[in-house]
């Protein structure tokens, strides 16, 4: 069933309702707020990437002087010792003296520069003549 419409049965607009969306002052809040966020992100990569180049030079000094232990542990036994070598910015010492009960004393202690300083690693142990 149909009605007719009626002036009284018409719908009266809305009132006034405020705008939806964004202001501009609003847009320039936020973009700033993502850029302050976004350059904190680039500090921190840029701290982890020094970091990362300062540990891996430690473990690059730690493996040479476990390397240079293991083939002075695997000579025989020729008396004490001592040497250094240098190559490619990095420093070595190492030394070999008799111990007691048919041993020897193996040391080794190696330096490499890195962007933030100086790494040591220095080994100690001994091995059987």
């Amino acid at each position: 069933m149909f009605l007719p419409i009626t002036s009284n049965s018409r719908k009266r607009p809305a009132p006034f309702r405020a705008r939806r969306g964004f202001t501009l002052i609003e847009l320039l809040v936020a973009l700033l707020l993502l850029d302050v966020g976004l350059l904190g992100l680039v500090g921190f990569a840029t701290s982890l990437y020094r970091d990362g180049n300062d540990t891996r030079a430690t473990a690059r000094a730690w493996a040479i002087a476990a390397a240079r232990l293991e083939r002075m542990a695997s000579v025989a036994c020729d008396g004490p010792f001592a040497g250094s070598a240098t190559s490619g910015g990095v420093s070595e010492w190492f030394t070999e003296a008799l111990g007691p009960n048919e041993t020897r004393l193996l040391a080794d202690s190696v330096r490499i520069a890195t962007s933030r300083g100086v790494r040591f690693a220095s080994l100690r142990t001994s091995a059987r003549c």
